[in-house]
């Protein structure tokens, strides 16, 4: 029985300066799957940057491409113009007020290649 998670459940949420550099998000995902149990070889093939591609692994005999964009789910809290800053900690509860809303985040994943590119 395999207790290593699918390379298609794989994620990373790679920082705002991270997913800049397009070879830092490869890194990050491929060290995350690595770490899974994985064995991992990045493929030296033209991938499309310009549509969230980051760059095409082999796993164990598969290909996966990797993509990055905004797909993970999670949320930003909003706080009111007043409370906005390095004070806001120090408040008490009643005058920390906040919402929070749904956002998706920069997240990193693999798409198996399901026809020679």
């Amino acid at each position: 029985m395999e207790h290593r998670p699918d390379p298609i459940q794989i994620i990373t949420r790679p920082s705002t300066s991270v997913a800049e550099d397009r070879i830092q998000a490869l890194g990050a995902w491929v060290h995350a799957a690595r770490r899974a149990g994985w064995r991992v070889d990045p493929v030296d093939q033209p991938v499309d940057w310009p549509a969230g591609e980051c760059g095409l692994v082999d796993i164990e005999g598969l290909r996966y491409l990797l993509r990055i964009g905004l797909r993970g789910r999670t949320r930003a809290v909003l706080l009111p113009a007043g409370q906005a800053g390095p004070g806001t900690a120090g408040l008490p509860a009643q005058d920390r007020a906040v919402a929070s809303r749904p956002v998706l985040q920069l997240t990193t994943w693999a798409e198996p290649v399901l026809a020679e590119r």
